[in-house]
């Protein structure tokens, strides 16, 4: 089999497509196409062997070289080519399909052979094209080696001696004038090569945006998905790297409408890495693509085909591949923690990227189904530590989702066991330690341990949005204003459309008593997310602050259409009425109301009734109810401050003196 040695300076027009390979570009109709570089190759080689059936084999060993390669990552690639061409598997126009055996590039290349163009180059506003010189029937192309190693040869016939001097001479001309344009272009070359770098070397923060799934089965969506977060982790390990949580990269998911540019500005980010991922015989194969921004031009592309049980190793390299490519400063302790991933099996991973999958729902069905998911990910793999990690955050979900938290009581067990598993499994897991941390925040009322725990978390994870956020809160309960809207403003760098991390930056910014800067991230947060009852309550709080009892009583309307079951919401009325002299209907509104003990307790402080608003809060101490930790913090319980009642309280909740 013949070695593919097509000059790289060879420019093809067929169609409304030009494909020149000294630019390495695709050019259809006057708009330019993206190809992975595998994909240009494949492309070429069959450009380069027309009318003839080249054989998968030959495309293997000619483009693929020494990797290991499937036949499914040779039919992605045609996919995509045709995909671009805007070809057709079954009526094509310019790569057809020849059963069990290869491809054949059918399309009639508008530059006949007798005088291919070389290379097209713009020098000082004139465009200038070198082409081959037409050659005589009977004579075989000069060949001879230039100083890149390529040959050219120069023979002729008995009978055409003069043919063959004029042939040359003509040769050597057109040589010349190539080398003439082409050394230019060379060093031109090699400064775009050096300014990309350079670009690259730039590069502090990125998003990841969803991996197209390319197995043709919805129902794979999940592990598209979830590939996405895992890579989204990995980077997100690094700390000199800023790189956007899976929240916000997700809302881009199936995107047709924006540019790169565009999504990059949203996100404010200097990179993007997208690509592709498809599971097929026990196999995935994904591709990487990381974009510069500024010029919407790939950086850096690659292909990845492992066997199922090394996905976790995959996500790892493409990580590691990523920060080499970007020149960030990855620590040693970073390295070997990107480098640890091992083997896991299948079936295994396959359960715990359905768990994440349903955890990612904010509703009762899915967070039993992300239970089910996870414990049967713990049952095949004993030892795997990011189940239990999933776990444990799956049950604390549920506690506050299920009934507007009215079972927060019943999960504290199974959430504690299976996050201090995972610590056992992996000490370096940073959402275990962010799972323990709330835990010891809600339940343990052990202030510096669940600090230690958030810290731990953000050591280990510092692009964890939502350590940022529960560590801002753990903060802003202690008073500590300062540097709980620090985290709180990092979380929503991390994950700037994100509704809930909007909303939580808005509530710290509210017990820090900045009530603009509160209503602007509220207001944001349900504009993000229109069924965010949280955000809606949170909203109303602030309303009702600043005194615009209309628009707060509204709000808490629509956490009633939202969220029913959660009573909450006549509480924040009931407030409202108090606040404008209705004492009578706010007192009707909270008789015998199974609402959270903090909302009824405002009610009774803004009505003066300090005993009563005493009684509720102490009642709440007594039964350990989470929802009394912030009580400290809660600007709307200031006057209580001075009575004795409330010192002896804060002492239960285990406040730091």
């Amino acid at each position: 089999m013949p070695a593919f040695k097509e000059p790289a300076s060879a420019c093809y027009r067929f169609g409304d497509v030009v494909v020149d390979c000294h630019k390495f570009s695709v050019v259809k109709g006057r708009q330019k196409k993206d190809l992975t570089p595998r994909a240009f190759d494949v492309l070429r080689y069959l450009i380069a062997h027309p009318d003839r059936v080249v054989e998968k084999q030959e495309l293997f060993e000619q483009v693929w070289k020494e990797q290991f390669v499937t036949d499914n990552a040779l039919t992605r690639t045609i996919k995509e080519i045709r995909h671009v061409l805007g070809d057709s598997a079954k009526s094509p126009r310019y790569i057809e399909t020849v059963a069990k055996r290869g491809y054949r590039f059918i399309a009639e290349l508008s530059v006949p052979a007798a005088r291919q163009v070389v290379y097209t180059e713009e020098v000082e506003g004139i465009s200038v094209t070198v082409e081959e010189e037409e050659r005589e029937p009977g004579m075989r192309r000069a060949e001879s080696r230039d100083a890149s190693g390529d040959e050219y040869k120069v023979s002729s016939n008995r009978g055409h001696k003069w043919a063959a001097i004029l042939i040359f001479a003509t040769f050597s001309a057109t040589l010349a004038l190539s080398a003439y344009f082409m050394i230019p272009r060379y060093f031109a070359r090699r400064n775009m090569v050096g300014a990309s770098s350079s670009t690259a070397a730039n590069i502090q923060s990125i998003a990841v945006l969803p991996l197209e799934n390319l197995s043709g089965d919805p129902a794979q969506e999940y592990f598209a998905d979830g590939m996405t977060e895992a890579l989204i982790s990995h980077l997100t390990q690094i700390r000199a790297l800023k790189v956007i949580s899976r929240t916000s990269a997700m809302r881009y998911k199936g995107n047709r409408g924006k540019s790169l540019p565009e999504i990059a500005r949203e996100l404010n980010v200097d990179a993007v890495l997208e690509g592709t991922v498809q599971r097929s015989g026990g196999r995935v194969h994904v591709t990487a693509r990381l974009i510069l921004a500024a010029a919407d031009s790939p950086s850096w592309s690659r292909e990845y085909d492992r066997d199922e049980s090394d996905v976790l190793k995959l996500q790892s390299d493409v990580a590691r591949a990523v920060a080499n490519e970007i020149r960030i400063r990855v620590t040693a302790e970073e390295r070997a923690r990107l480098a640890s991933a091992r083997n896991i099996n299948p079936q295994a991973h396959e359960a715990y990227l359905l768990g994440r999958y349903h955890l990612s729902k904010n509703n009762e069905q899915d967070m039993n189904q992300a239970i089910e998911y996870f414990e049967r990910a713990t049952q095949i793999a004993p030892d795997y530590a990011a189940a239990y990690a999933g776990l444990s955050d799956a049950w604390l979900q549920r506690g506050w989702v299920v009934r507007a938290g009215a079972i927060y009581k019943g999960v504290e067990s199974q959430s504690r066991a299976a996050a201090l598993k995972a610590i056992a499994l992996d000490e370096q897991l940073a959402e275990a330690h962010n799972s323990l941390g709330r835990i010891k925040l809600l339940y343990d009322w052990d202030w510096a341990g669940a600090e230690h725990e958030f810290k731990r978390a953000l050591e280990l994870d510092p692009g964890s949005a939502d350590a940022h956020v529960f560590y801002g809160h753990l903060l802003g309960f202690l008073g500590r204003d300062a540097e709980a809207i620090r985290e709180g403003q990092i979380a929503v760098q991390l994950d700037p459309l994100s509704s809930t991390t909007q909303s939580s930056l808005g509530r710290i910014l509210f017990r820090a008593r900045k009530y603009q800067d509160a209503l602007t991230h509220q207001e944001r947060a349900v504009e993000l997310e229109p069924r965010n009852a949280e955000a809606y309550f949170r909203l109303g709080d602030v309303y009702a602050q600043v005194g615009r009892y209309d628009q707060a009583i509204a709000a808490y309307k629509k956490v009633g259409e939202l969220t029913p079951e959660f009573e909450g919401f006549r509480a924040g009325i009931a407030r409202v009425y108090a606040l404008t002299g209705r004492e009578r209907e706010a007192r009707q509104m909270i008789n015998g109301l199974k609402a959270d003990p903090m909302s009824i307790a405002v009610v009774y402080v803004v009505l003066g009734d300090k005993d009563e608003a005493f009684r509720v809060l102490e009642k709440a101490v007594e039964e350990r109810s989470p929802v009394i930790v912030p009580l400290k913090a809660e600007l709307l319980f200031e006057n209580l401050h001075s009575d004795p009642r409330m010192k002896a309280l804060l002492r239960r909740l285990n406040y730091p003196t």
